[in-house]
């Protein structure tokens, strides 16, 4: 077997050592690191973009006055359409920068630069997570991504990464079953996916009775991922499932501890806020708050003081089962773009509507969808069995407890629902203007109560 490739880019070498030696490091020591960065790149962005340089004179920042990292609240918050909008204006000229796009996961698609050196540091900064768990660069793994695989079964063996990537677009019984059949003959270590396809697949393993070789956990991301999913894929594959949280601005990240199922925020990637409405620090544990991030990564287009739109419930600086002195993040609560929202104008997050006791059993999918407020329709997949009146009765009753009295919900049964361009299955299609709304719309009820 060849030697992991990423092990032969040097910026990927040498950021992984930084990220094991500074693990090490005391609470002092990340903060001024952290405001060594944060000064850097709010002077490089002054300097160097005449977006960002206008922002801060409006403001009136000079950014050599930022002497302590309480000072970021002076600087102002930018979004999405600000950048994308504007984005030459907000942009270095920064040798070898690459234009990239995303998704549009919010809704909202979006391009931006990208320097040469970021996107190595931040498969490193990935790498020295999973790292917690025992993956190592070269281990077998199966993989389940948003991957275009145009051979016969569906599979392509990748040997500079000793990885066997599976299409996500053919998770249908006869493929899955191709897919065990290869992974009892080539034995991955580990099993990295999106939440919705390991799910999946793992139902499929468990209702089936199929047996699939032991492996030694599941590297989930690219989703959020609900707590049924995370039981599931433990009941089924008997192995530890870790999830972290990231996106392709590359201005924050965050990943499960090993001990806990909770997010540790990596304090050498970039600067992690998580605010309320008025844009003051959320610091209550059980908080929920709009993360709003500065990246240390990204010079050809700077993020600063980004809103990502997404929103996790705080718990507190420092881990008593790791003692990394990191902030912690008990729980992601997902993208804006994953909220319902009600006739009356709450938001509801959808790890609110708890998936973990059979509410699903008698289909084999579902996707709810909005383009009224107050209105929602759940899509439903039956199984070749059907699905009774009965039943679709028990799943509103039980659903309507947690929407409340505001929702109105009506049933679409379909044959099968489309996965997105990169292959994710997405629980809520939202398509109301729900950037309007802010972190101050969400309740305790709404997001931290109701997902318990």
């Amino acid at each position: 077997m060849r030697r992991h490739a990423d092990l032969d880019n040097p910026v990927y070498v040498a950021w992984t050592a930084f990220l094991r030696e500074a693990e090490q490091w005391s609470e002092d020591e990340i903060a001024a690191y952290q405001l060594q960065q944060l000064r850097e790149i709010v002077r490089h962005a002054a300097m160097q973009t005449t977006g960002y340089r206008r922002r801060f004179e409006e403001a009136g920042v000079d950014p050599d006055s930022i002497q302590h990292l309480d000072d970021i609240r002076r600087l102002p918050m930018i979004d999405k359409e600000t950048l994308r909008d504007h984005l030459e204006e907000f942009s270095a000229p920064w040798p070898g920068r690459e234009y990239v796009t995303t998704g549009g996961s919010t809704g909202i698609p979006f391009g931006f630069y990208r320097n040469p050196d970021a996107f190595a540091r931040e498969l490193a900064s990935k790498a020295h997570q999973y790292y917690r768990i025992g993956w190592r660069e070269g281990d077998p793994q199966l993989v389940f991504r948003g991957l275009p695989i145009d051979s016969p079964d569906h599979m392509e063996f990748v040997e500079r990464f000793n990885e066997l990537r599976c299409s996500s677009y053919h998770l249908i019984p006869e493929v899955m079953e191709q897919y065990r059949q290869r992974a009892l003959t080539y034995r991955p270590k580990w099993l990295r996916c999106y939440p919705s396809s390991g799910t999946l697949f793992a139902r499929w393993l468990k209702e089936s009775g199929r047996e699939f070789p032991p492996i030694q956990g599941i590297l989930c991301a690219s989703e959020n991922l609900y707590d049924y999913q995370r039981d599931l894929l433990r009941e089924v594959f008997g192995a530890r499932v870790f999830s972290h949280y990231g996106h392709y601005e590359l201005a924050v990240l965050a990943g499960y501890c090993e001990y806990e199922d909770t997010y540790h925020v990596l304090p050498f990637y970039g600067y992690a806020e998580l605010v309320d409405r008025a844009g003051n620090p959320v610091t209550t544990p059980g908080q929920v708050g709009e993360i709003v991030a500065t990246s240390f990564l990204m010079k050809a287009t700077p993020f600063i003081r980004y809103r990502t739109r997404d929103f996790a419930v705080y718990g507190g600086r420092g881990c008593r089962s790791c003692g990394r002195p990191y902030d912690i993040w008990t729980r992601i609560e997902g993208r804006l773009q994953e909220f319902i929202v009600t006739a009356t104008g709450r938001l509801i997050s959808m790890t609110a509507i708890n998936f973990h006791d059979d509410i699903f059993d008698a289909v084999q999918q579902f996707q709810f969808y909005q383009n009224a407020p107050g209105r929602v329709t759940l899509r439903l997949v039956p199984r070749p069995e059907g699905v009774s009146e009965e039943v679709l009765a028990d799943i509103r009753r039980r659903l309507l407890v947690k929407l409340g009295n505001d929702v109105d919900l009506t049933f679409e049964l379909v044959e099968s629902i489309p996965l997105t361009k990169r292959g994710k299955h997405r629980f809520l299609i939202q398509d109301l203007p729900i950037a309007d709304h802010d972190a101050g719309d969400l309740s305790v009820w709404e997001v931290a109560g109701a997902a318990k």
